[in-house]
């Protein structure tokens, strides 16, 4: 069966960049009046990626020409989308924040997403975009109010670590009944990507593990969450006491599991104006799957889809999991060295993939801990060393910098290292006069010096930070590192005026009758203050 299809393009583009695909969809038997292009504007500095999807809303409510074909208010409907479209849709499946239960009329007239190269998690240029540069390139050139806008509240939903994503992912992604599930009133999803940087002057902008915008491991949908509660009296996510101080979400067996298919040879941008026909054929097919066949059977299962599909991507997943070195630019090697931190060491070994972490620090309270370092050790002879063969990117985010972003590749053998390497946790409130403390739980063999609770530790300039095992935070099948995945960590520290176990230096009482008063029997260092 057919349905109404809505392609929806990325930041910064419009409807004419869908044209190659549908032209080729058509080709294939999609009836060209169900294809349905949208335009929408994202180079307006005011306008936010909520914004869009409430217009995407209105254009299924009252667009007449929409709603002369089929009533697009109550009509199940097909979708791909690119880049920032999926963040778009996404949001206008959620009803921004709420449950499943509430979103299940949009949930059900949505059957089938194809995410191709979509920005998931944003992507490592849109907080280049915002800059005076990003405007002269990517702005809005039509003389008018929004003349050489580029967009500051869409680029900063895109940034890589942004709050938008994070919470996002925790209504979609993370929430207790799964928005992208293997019962028919959710929709099914596939997700594909190109292998391949930018080519020539547009190079220069590559980062490594990335089609040129978005990265590899940030397109997909498959996400856990670790908690990290180190504050002096942990509680759980309902905000009861908890058992543990670590805990990680499961990969719920009733959720899809949605890998990324790797497209061969082909970068974000062509992608959408050069499609893979091989691609293309697959999406015909992803289309179709979950309808009911002869004998009532469903064919093809999603699974099956999954497997072929799966077969397709193992040409373009191989340049994937090569180590960025030289080929990844086509400029001179004189660029090369001058942006060698962008290309990284070059290297002959192979990776088993690159994966994502989001990390929010925060403290008991809520507020955001916008200074802290978290590092990846690993033992050596006898020693914690930084574990730089993993290291690429560390972004923070720039509203709110107690959001980051790491970036990390892969190492063959990772996967069984756990129990050797370790995360080390530092962090400040910029004074001396707060300091945030992180508390372990005792193990039994040890003697309890200080809270009764656990030894509570310091995280100033001069105290030794944190060391957690990276051990304590898998399931006991090196869970912790999934390549081209997004996995978020949430970081909860205690902040308290210093010293920790006296009267702090914040505040204090004046005792005058004993002696603590000047000779007119005023504290010496009292105010007028209101």
């Amino acid at each position: 069966m057919q349905r109404p299809l809505i392609l929806i393009h990325g930041y910064s583009a419009n409807y004419k960049a869908f044209h190659p695909l549908r032209d080729m969809l058509e080709a294939r038997g999609i009836d060209l009046n169900l294809i349905n292009i949208c335009n929408y504007i994202s180079l307006n500095n005011e306008i936010t990626i909520k914004d869009i999807a409430e217009g995407l809303d209105r254009a299924y409510r009252y667009d007449q020409r929409l709603n002369a074909k089929y009533n697009m208010e109550n009509q199940e409907f097909d979708a791909i989308v690119h880049s920032t479209g999926m963040l778009v849709l996404r949001s206008w499946l959620t009803n921004y924040g709420c449950s499943v239960r509430d979103a299940n009329a949009r949930l059900r007239r949505l059957k089938h997403l194809v995410g191709v190269a979509p920005a998931t998690w944003g992507s490592p240029q849109a907080h280049k975009g915002r800059t005076w540069l990003g405007a002269l390139v990517k702005g809005d050139k039509e003389l008018g109010p929004d003349f050489l806008n580029a967009g500051d509240e869409v680029l900063d939903g895109l940034e890589l670590g942004s709050k938008f994503t994070w919470d996002l992912a925790h209504i979609d992604l993370l929430g207790k009944e799964p928005f992208y599930g293997k019962q028919t009133n959710t929709p099914y999803v596939s997700i594909f990507i190109g292998n391949t940087p930018y080519t020539g002057l547009s190079s220069v902008a590559n980062d490594p593990g990335t089609d040129g915008t978005v990265r590899w491991s940030g397109c997909g949908l498959n996400t856990r969450k670790i908690t990290i509660d180190l504050t002096r009296f942990p509680i759980d996510k309902d905000g009861n006491p908890a058992k543990q101080r670590l805990t990680m979400s499961d990969w719920a067996d009733d959720r899809l599991n949605v890998p990324i298919i790797p497209v061969d040879g082909r970068n974000h941008s062509t992608i959408l104006a050069n499609p893979d026909p091989a691609m293309v054929d697959l999406i015909i097919e992803f289309l179709k799957v979950g309808e009911m066949g002869e004998n009532s059977q469903i064919v093809p299962t999603y699974d099956a889809w999954v497997d072929k599909a799966a077969r397709y991507g193992e040409k373009g997943k191989v340049k994937m999991l090569a180590n960025p070195g030289a080929g990844t630019s086509q400029l001179s090697e004189e660029i090369h060295s001058a942006f060698g931190h962008i290309f990284g060491k070059n290297t002959d070994s192979t990776l088993e993939g690159w994966q994502q972490f989001v990390i929010h620090a925060k403290d008991e309270r809520g507020d955001g801990v916008s200074d802290y370092l978290l590092e990846v050790l690993r033992e050596v002879d006898g020693s914690l060393v930084p574990f730089e063969e993993m290291y690429a990117d560390v972004h923070a985010y720039r509203t709110d910098p107690s959001y980051r972003c790491f970036h990390i590749r892969l190492p063959h053998g990772i996967s069984s290292q756990n129990a050797n390497l370790k995360i080390r946790v530092h962090a400040s409130s910029g004074t001396a006069l707060i300091g945030y403390q992180g508390y372990k739980d005792l193990r039994p063999d040890e003697k309890p010096t200080g809270s009764a609770a656990g030894q509570g530790q310091a995280m100033t300039a001069e105290a030794a930070p944190v060391i957690l095992d990276v051990a304590d935070l898998g399931d006991g099948s090196a869970s912790l590192f999934h390549p081209f995945t997004t996995t978020l960590i949430e970081l909860l520290l205690s902040r308290e005026p210093t010293p920790l176990l006296n009267v702090s230096d914040v505040f204090t009482f004046i005792w005058e009758n004993e002696g603590d008063a000047d000779d007119s029997g005023t504290p010496a260092d009292a105010g007028t203050g209101g």
